[in-house]
């Protein structure tokens, strides 16, 4: 089987609500579908996107116009299931090998969707089997008032989320307050994280911390900046809270570093930040062998996006029992894929049936949510 085409498409679609924390807000999700097609009749889907811009530097015209210009002459005549020298022709575009990981992303799930629909397995079966089928899913509380903060999370706790995480990452004080009044409101021993996205610096981040830790937190998510290992080691010992890599782990690489430095005890890993579910095993696996934890975040996709991280979760033990997303339809007002994937009614998410990723493209929702303005 070759690859004969790569299909891209920019879709848009607004968000139910806009979403905040420290880098900033966002009132629409701004993605990448794209359609490999192959010499066998097969069509594989894939997704990638933004949430904002952030440490990779990538957009979703940026995405694009690789995925088009320069990744598509790489892939036409490959075989689908190289996933491997795949990685390697994308990662040899670039010095250093580290670039361009969203638009790798596209590309690798999407060829794991041509690969399970080649043999009529999931994507699961691909990475390693099906060692379980339903997650817990968690949900992260974008920044609002403590009260309305507090709202959200007694809301979120009663349709079955199994542990909200806290953005902050602005005013000291008001951090604080968001903390204790979510606390307050969902009871305790519910479980509660809290995500910096790396706005504290050192010293402010254990005086802060520590404060918030009153407020039996189970995790603490990039406190300081993703250079920052040093002062994430600093951060991790004077505290009593575990500490989770998140805008830090972007390669194999920084799993290693992070490793070396002894900055964290748990990685976040995100197919769409990470390149792809062929890398992201890769970290996961690494992350197991230094004794880290491995959790598995979003970054709000769609439903090929959803079943990515759900197969990859599916497949691979070492990664935490709850999720950090379960539906796009959590967070955006629409979805590409009929049906969408939804969570079940006991909040939890179930791996989705059919071969591949186990979702189909609806072309009409596709021709909406494109944008066809032309790009050079």
């Amino acid at each position: 089987m070759k690859i004969t085409n790569v299909h891209c498409h920019r879709v848009t679609i607004p968000y139910r609500n806009p979403y905040r924390m420290a880098p900033g807000e966002t009132r629409y999700k701004k993605q990448i579908i794209v359609l490999i097609e192959t010499d066998g009749g097969i069509t594989g889907v894939g997704e990638t996107g933004v949430t904002l811009i952030e440490r990779g530097g990538e957009t979703q015209e940026a995405i694009y116009i690789t995925i088009r210009k320069y990744f598509t002459p790489l892939l036409i005549g490959m075989d689908p299931f190289d996933i491997g020298l795949v990685i390697d022709r994308l990662e040899g575009f670039n010095q250093g090998r580290t670039g361009f990981l969203c638009a790798k992303a596209a590309i690798d799930t999407a060829l794991y969707d041509v690969m399970g629909k080649a043999v009529n397995r999931p994507a699961a079966k691909l990475l390693g089997g099906i060692h379980r089928t339903t997650f817990k899913v968690s949900r992260s509380l974008g920044v609002k008032t403590p009260e309305d903060m507090a709202e959200d999370a007694v809301r979120l706790k009663s349709m079955g989320y199994a542990m909200l995480t806290i953005k902050v990452g602005f005013d000291v004080k008001e951090d604080i307050e968001r903390v204790a009044a979510v606390r307050d409101a969902v009871g305790s021993g519910y479980p509660l994280e809290v995500d910096v996205n790396g706005a504290y610096n050192v010293e402010v981040a254990i005086p802060t911390l520590r404060k918030m830790e009153r407020y039996g937190i189970e995790a603490i998510e990039q406190p300081v900046p993703w250079w920052d290992l040093r002062g994430m080691r600093e951060v991790r010992s004077a505290l009593d809270t575990p500490i989770t890599a998140d805008e830090s782990a972007w390669t194999p690489h920084d799993v290693a570093n992070i490793a070396r430095a002894e900055a964290a005890d748990t990685i976040c890993l995100k197919p769409v930040k990470n390149g792809g579910l062929f890398l992201s095993r890769r970290m996961a696996e690494m992350a197991e062998a230094a004794g880290m934890g491995v959790l598995m975040g979003s970054k709000h996709p769609l439903s090929p996006g959803t079943s990515a991280i759900i197969q990859f979760a599916a497949a691979l033990p070492c990664v935490h029992e709850v999720l950090g997303y379960g539906s796009p339809l959590e967070r955006l007002a629409d979805d590409i894929c009929d049906p969408p994937l939804e969570m079940n009614k006991d909040g939890t998410v179930s791996l989705p049936e059919g071969p591949g990723l186990g979702v189909t493209v609806s072309e009409e929702k596709l021709r909406k949510y494109t944008d066809t303005e032309a790009l050079a």
